[in-house]
Parts: C-alpha cells; sequence; structure tokens
C-alpha cells in the first residue's frame, strides 16, 4: 500500500480491489474449515496468476485485496473482471471434492486526498454492494460516486465517534412531550443526543446515529447520553422535581452487551434521586430481539422507579402481540400514523383502536410526529394523553427547558396553544419571550 501511495503522489493511477467469497461461510459449515482453507489457497494461486508484475496481493481472514499499480481508470473494471473469472472459471478441488466457487468484488481508484485505511474500507463497502446485487459481480465506486462520498463522509464520523466522547463536542437537547389535557399542569421531554463537527456545525442525528448503528458504536453514546442526563437532574434538582418524566432511548446493541448493562446500573445507583424521573424507550424491534434481556433490564430499572415507553408502536407486524410480553408505562405510537391522520380515514382508526387499547390496559399514549395544528386537534379529539412534534415544540436548548414550569411556556404556535385550552378549564399561561431554537 505504502508503495502504491507513492506512485499515486507522483501520478501514476492506481486502484483497490476487495476480494470477498460468496456464501463462505456456507463452504465451511457443510465441509468444515480445512476444506475451506484449501479452497482460499487456491484462490489465492489463481489471483497470483492472473495480476500482473508489480500489482500486490493480500489475504484478510476470508477475503483479499488486490492493490492494482498503474492502473487507469478506463482499465479497472477489465483487470477486476479478469479477477473474477479466475476464480469461477474452473472448479475447486479440495481434498477430491469438486465445489463451484464465486467471489464478488469492490473497486475503489486510489486518490492521494483519502488515507489508505480508508480506501480498503471502501473497496470493501464496494463489494458489499456487489453481494447485494446478487454476488458474482464487480462493482467500481468511482471519485464521482455518490456512495463512495457517503461512505467517506461516514467513516470520518466514525473516526470522531471513536475517539472519547466529550462535552465540546456532543450536547444534550430536549424535545417537550405535551400533555393534550393538562400543558399547564406538567413538563415532560424527550432526551436528544447532539454532535458537533470539527468546524462547530451540528451533524444531522440520522447520519452519526447510523454510522454508530453500523460500526458497533452505539453502547458508546448510550452510556454517555445516561451519564449525562443522570448528572444534569442531579445538578438542577428544582427543575428535577417539577419533572414528571424524560424519556431516553437505549439501542438494541447497548440491551444486549453486558458491560454497558453493569456500567449503566453503576450509574444508576450513584443518582436515585434522578432515576424516577427517567422513561426508558425501546422499540419494538430492540424489544422482541432478546426478550429475556429486555425483561430483566426493565425489571431492575423499575426498582429505582423508573418507566417503560415502547416506542414506534404500530410500525411492526407483532406490536399488539408484544404487549403481553413487556408491559409498559407509555405507547408512542408511530409517526406515520399520526403524519396524515387528518387525511386518511385507516390512520385514524387506527390511531384510535391504540389510543383506546392504551387505555384499557392502564397505559398512556403520546403521538408522535404531530406537526400541525390540526393534527393537535385531532389527537386531543381521540384522548391522546400526550403529543410530540414540531407543532407543539421543537428540539431546543436543554437549558430552556430546564427553566420552564411546564411544557406550555414552551409552545410557541398560537393556533396550537388555541386547541389545547379549547376544551380546558385552565388559564392559557401568560406569553413568555421567544425562545432561540436550534
Amino acid at each position: 500500500m505504502a508503495e502504491a501511495e507513492q506512485l499515486v503522489l507522483a501520478g501514476t493511477p492506481c486502484a483497490v480491489a476487495y476480494v470477498a467469497m460468496d456464501r463462505f461461510k456456507l463452504i465451511n459449515d457443510l465441509y468444515g474449515h480445512g476444506i475451506g482453507d484449501a479452497i482460499l489457497q487456491q484462490v489465492a494461486v489463481r489471483l497470483s496468476n492472473t495480476v500482473r508484475t508489480g500489482d500486490h496481493i493480500a489475504r484478510m481472514a476470508d477475503s483479499f485485496v488486490v492493490v492494482l499499480q498503474d492502473c487507469p481508470e478506463f482499465a479497472i473494471m477489465g483487470f477486476s473482471e479478469r479477477l473474477r473469472e479466475s476464480i469461477d472459471s474452473l472448479p475447486f478441488e479440495p481434498a477430491g471434492k469438486r465445489l463451484i466457487v464465486t467471489a464478488s468484488i469492490g473497486v475503489v481508484a486510489f486518490d492521494k486526498n483519502i488515507r489508505a485505511v480508508d480506501i480498503i474500507a471502501s473497496a470493501g463497502r464496494a463489494c458489499a454492494e456487489a453481494k447485494s446485487r446478487g454476488r458474482n459481480c464487480v462493482v467500481l465506486m468511482g471519485e464521482r460516486d455518490k456512495r463512495l462520498r457517503s461512505h467517506l463522509e461516514e467513516l470520518k464520523v466514525v473516526a470522531d465517534l471513536q475517539q472519547k466522547v466529550t462535552s465540546d463536542r456532543y450536547f444534550l437537547d430536549f424535545q417537550p412531550i405535551v400533555s393534550l389535557h393538562a400543558p399547564n399542569e406538567t413538563l415532560s421531554y424527550e432526551v436528544l443526543l447532539r454532535m458537533r463537527d470539527e468546524r462547530g456545525g451540528v451533524v444531522p442525528p440520522d447520519r452519526f446515529i447510523g454510522a454508530a448503528e453500523r460500526n458497533g458504536l452505539m453502547s458508546d453514546i448510550d452510556r454517555w447520553v445516561l451519564r449525562s442526563t443522570l448528572e444534569w437532574l442531579d445538578t438542577h434538582p428544582g427543575h428535577r422535581d417539577r419533572l414528571a418524566f424524560a424519556t431516553i432511548n437505549i439501542s438494541g446493541a447497548s440491551l444486549n452487551d453486558s458491560r454497558f448493562v453493569d456500567d449503566a446500573f453503576s450509574m444508576i445507583a450513584d443518582h436515585p434521586m434522578a432515576m424516577p424521573k427517567l422513561c426508558f424507550e425501546i422499540t419494538e424491534s430492540v424489544a422482541l430481539n432478546d426478550i429475556g434481556s429486555t425483561r430483566r433490564f426493565i425489571d431492575r430499572v423499575r426498582m429505582y422507579g423508573s418507566k417503560l415507553a415502547l416506542d414506534d408502536f404500530g410500525a411492526g407486524y407483532t406490536s399488539f402481540n408484544y404487549l403481553k410480553e413487556i408491559p409498559a408505562d407509555f405507547i408512542k405510537i408511530d409517526g406515520s400514523f399520526i403524519r396524515d391522520i387528518n387525511s386518511n380515514p385507516a390512520n385514524y382508526a387506527i390511531t384510535r383502536t391504540i389510543v383506546e387499547l392504551t387505555h384499557e390496559l392502564g397505559m398512556r399514549s403520546i403521538a408522535e410526529w404531530a406537526e400541525t395544528a390540526d393534527t393537535v386537534a385531532s389527537l386531543v379529539d381521540l384522548q391522546v394523553d400526550y403529543g410530540q412534534g414540531f407543532a407543539l415544540a421543537r428540539p431546543m436548548d436543554k437549558v430552556l427547558v430546564t427553566e420552564a414550569n411546564s411544557c406550555a411556556e414552551l409552545i410557541r404556535d398560537q393556533k396550537v396553544l388555541q386547541v389545547l385550552y379549547s376544551g380546558s378549564s385552565q388559564q392559557r399561561p401568560p406569553r413568555g419571550p421567544i425562545l432561540r431554537l436550534r
């Protein structure tokens, strides 16, 4: 790789091909690792006989990396196809067995502005794309390819995430969860993690959360969010006492990580006053992935007075069934039903059914994606307990929420306030100063 980097700096075009055997785990499972290793040795011979003098091959577990030196862009696909054909052109015959093996190949051209390790990772991503297209093919990601740019951006985000989490790059916003029938009496919100880039701009959550999930970093994130939330509540006891509940998301990776669970309960033991204010949000897919781990975690946090919310309820096929397995305090109705509740009769009916079931089971409902005053009005009519969404309040600086006495003080839309108080005996709260929202 170092030699290729020098060539690229000198103006010589080079590329990296990531070669992965298709369904290789099946070969190991059916015939044993000895046969699998013998096939890999034969693959190495075929690749060596195919590449040119000056090219380099390296084995990485059950895959290979081939560095194509002095390879102009117009020739990359041709060379890569020759590598693929060298593998599937003839059957392999290890220990008297006759097996047909194919390979998927991802290729990325060298760029002097990209680190070698990122070039290999990008070629690996291109190889995964080849497998998703049906295997036994070549996928080339060029410098103008949006997929390559997206992957390189993700690698940069992951590098940031892998550094120790520090308060100057990560911060919390709170999004109010508003009582639709007593907005002036309660203060509740969802805790949301935010991340700054190196220039101080805010990285879109879906970008860094998705990168963390794909790269096994969610437990570190969940650990930081839990610790920061507990510390914030205990350093603001007046706010903590006014608070009805604060929801905090826990990923499936964390629930199934014994080290995270041990660390979590070590933190929890240090903040007994804050714990009764926390409500842990778990999605259906997480809950059903390992019912046993989920139940054990829930039972332990409930010993400290914490609550449970089932997030994205209704999005899965088994939503109603798993209520029997995991009793919750809150049901967060999936926003896809709420967003167009006034234009889709089916969504209105489904939401009504969920709310009625929730109340029948002694739970409370939270509607997500409440984005217009008309939507809020329908939620009030349906007797939904809480609403969350841009019409009610956007995510905002945690200090602003901490200083509020109730969610009503954080609602800026006068139409929404009129909806909430038109059917309420409460007095409207005095209009406060315009809030600075992120």
